[in-house]
């Protein structure tokens, strides 16, 4: 299940984030809802408390009347996704330098189809078609996607094999409790059995 979850997930376009301003519990709940696949049992995706972080660390621009819009969604999204393996601080010198010569839209598109490519290539096999070289950002940027990429296969493949795991273990337990209730009862009728061979007898004398 995880796994076919996994090939269809795509990275939103910057038009799929709300055009409008929203409040902080708001923005939780849209990026929880495009993240939870990739949250832990028991993780929180993102957090007021990590917000008001990457607003005072300069990740992402200040909320305008305790508002948020769509560039800022945008990139919390991007950060959820780095964090994973990424310090905030080399997070921030990415996006810096991969906003320096294009607009906040081209820089998330570029993002985002690095991340579709990466997830593709894991998962599905299928090998993205070859783009030029570019900035050392942009190159940053594929390295970074693929990187995650491969740690949410190695993630599923482990979580699938664990499953496995865990269901032949349980197999297993049944089918010894399974023989071990079959020998009780076994001893148990050759018990009564016995018992009233023994009751037979006694009526014959």
């Amino acid at each position: 299940m995880a796994f076919e979850a996994y090939k269809a997930y795509r990275a939103p376009r910057w038009e799929e984030f709300p055009d409008i301003e929203l409040y902080m519990d708001q923005v939780i709940s849209v990026l929880e809802k495009r993240l939870d696949l990739f949250a832990s049992e028991g993780e929180k995706v993102i957090t007021s408390t990590m917000i008001n972080n990457y607003v005072k660390q300069k990740l992402i621009p200040p909320p305008e009347n305790k508002r948020y819009g769509r560039r800022q969604l945008a990139f919390l999204y991007v950060i959820c996704i780095l964090k994973k393996f990424m310090q905030l601080s080399r997070i921030r010198l990415l996006l810096e330098n991969l906003k320096k010569d294009r607009t906040e839209e081209e820089a998330y598109l570029f993002f985002a189809r690095q991340f579709d490519s990466a997830m593709q290539l894991v998962f599905e096999k299928v090998k993205p078609e070859t783009e030029k070289t570019g900035s050392p950002a942009q190159d940053c940027v594929r390295s970074a996607t693929a990187a995650f990429a491969v740690i949410v296969y190695s993630e599923a493949v482990f979580t699938e094999a664990e499953n496995g795991w865990k269901k032949t273990q349980q197999e297993a337990e049944e089918k010894i409790k399974e023989a071990e209730e079959k020998e009780k009862q076994k001893k148990e009728k050759e018990k009564a059995e016995k018992k009233e061979k023994k009751k037979n007898a006694k009526e014959e004398k």
